[in-house]
């Protein structure tokens, strides 16, 4: 039941009685202003129907939120073993690209190898001959110069001997000139490679973190 305002009738009334009002028409004023603010009051009833109703619409809220919540939770954890997934063949990916290079360049190093050991046993092969071929020649120009006179094969063997020295200083010098050049080539491949594998691993232990 609506419980009435603080409301002084009285003065109301005689306010308008003062105001030129008549007794009849203040009171009838008064009563209608009375009944005003008495409609305007919110009951108990008003009260606990309001807070039902906000309660309600609370645990509603709180519905939507926990629902959100839970959907959100299982999005997010489809999109992290996705993620997961996703990650680990990469993962798989670049171990196998790096294996790959891996092989590949031992491989190429390896027929490098070969192919310079074999050019280096031609070279041995064809100097070998060379200097069979110069000593049979020698030879040749020797027994030639024992039939000279003795002050000739002398100056023969002088000559001779210095001509020997200086075919030996020459293959030397082209034997120090492939090993250097040798040395020369593979410095940078060996420092390519190492690059790449570097490059490869550092782009791994990146996507790791």
């Amino acid at each position: 039941m609506a419980t009435a305002a603080a409301f002084d009738t009285h003065r109301f009334v005689q306010n308008l009685i003062k105001s030129g009002f008549t007794q009849e028409q203040a009171e009838v004023l008064a009563y209608e202003q009375v009944n005003l603010l008495n409609s305007n009051l919110a009951t108990s009833s008003d009260i606990a129907g309001l807070q039902s109703s906000t309660e309600a619409g609370f645990a509603e809220v709180r519905r939507d939120a926990a629902d959100h919540v839970e959907k959100l939770r299982s999005s997010t954890e489809l999109q992290i073993a996705e993620l997961r997934r996703f990650t680990e063949v990469q993962l798989a990916e670049i171990r196998a690209d790096v294996e790959k290079s891996r092989q590949a360049s031992a491989a190429e190093m390896e027929k490098f190898r070969l192919d310079i050991e074999a050019k280096l046993e031609a070279g041995q092969r064809a100097s070998a001959a060379e200097m069979e071929k110069f000593r049979t020649s020698i030879e040749a120009k020797l027994e030639e110069g024992r039939r000279a006179s003795a002050a000739e094969m002398e100056k023969f063997r002088i000559t001779v001997e210095a001509k020997i020295d200086g075919a030996q200083k020459d293959t030397d010098a082209k034997i120090e000139a492939a090993k250097f050049a040798l040395v020369k080539w593979l410095y940078p491949a060996f420092v390519a490679q190492g690059g790449l594998i570097v490059g490869l691993v550092v782009g791994l232990i990146k996507l790791l973190e």
